[in-house]
């Protein structure tokens, strides 16, 4: 199981929508982690944060929760498998058959083109790599240029290396690589699409600042919350009244920090 600390408000939605939303990288808490990247690519990633670690955090609970909201416990393989055949969707497919956490209408939409290395081990989840070079082993994943050009192979390790001050986090998250793109439309025929398509694979800025994936229906079922440390009766309540509602098997656990912690 994987854990991920957030509040009440946010289980709600989580659970009514059966979607776990992935943030744009720069829109995150650590303002720092896109320093030594290329302009091009800071807009590029999306990332759904968790950790590994079974151990109660109190770093965590206190700036994720302010000690009132919950850590919701959840299997790696949560989301939905959707097998995409190879050369679907035409020249934007894949060039062999690929398993993705998205349909195909949301893997290439008339805003951008999910670019993940999803036949790799890694291809989607990563380890947070923690050091006090950070941007250094960003910038050596690149080749800097007119347009910031990336190495073959690195573009699933330029949004892994943080600051050793987020040490405490223990992190490992889920990521989106996610190319802006023209219309699916705009090309009259192949030949056109074919002549102009580096011209679009070209990174540039995203506008959006999310993008929801959905959870296999069967795993949120079996949803485990813990509520924080100072949790009330009534939090209790509530997070019961959600997975009554939204579950048949969720489960409420009470914190192992319960009266460990005192309020300020």
């Amino acid at each position: 199981m994987i854990h991920h600390y957030t509040s009440i408000q946010s289980l709600a939605l989580i659970l009514e929508s059966k979607k776990i939303r992935f943030t744009r990288i720069d829109c995150l808490d650590d303002i720092t982690e896109i320093d030594g990247l290329p302009n091009e690519f800071k807009t590029l990633a999306f990332v759904s944060c968790w950790t590994e670690d079974n151990i109660e955090n109190i770093s965590l609970w206190s700036l994720y929760t302010q000690m009132k909201g919950v850590r919701i416990s959840l299997p790696r393989n949560m989301f939905k498998a959707y097998n995409i055949k190879a050369g679907d969707n035409g020249n934007w497919g894949y060039v062999f058959d690929t398993i993705t956490p998205l349909p195909l209408e949301k893997v290439r939409t008339d805003n951008y083109l999910i670019s993940n290395p999803f036949w790799l081990e890694d291809g989607f989840y990563k380890k947070i790599i923690y050091s006090d070079a950070s941007v250094e082993k960003r910038k050596e994943l690149y080749t800097e240029n007119a347009i910031g050009d990336v190495k073959i192979n690195a573009i699933q390790n330029l949004f892994v290396h943080k600051d050793s001050i987020w040490k405490f986090q223990n992190e490992s998250r889920f990521y989106l690589i996610a190319y802006p793109l023209p219309p699916l439309n705009i090309f009259k025929d192949r030949e056109t699409q074919m002549l102009h398509i580096n011209d679009f694979l070209t990174p540039k800025e995203n506008s959006m600042t999310f993008i929801d994936v959905d959870i296999n229906e069967n795993t949120i079922d079996n949803i485990i919350v813990r509520l924080s440390p100072n949790s009330t009766n009534a939090d209790k309540i509530i997070v019961e009244s959600l997975l009554k509602r939204y579950t048949s098997k969720g489960v409420v656990e009470i914190s192992n920090l319960k009266d460990c912690i005192r309020s300020k």
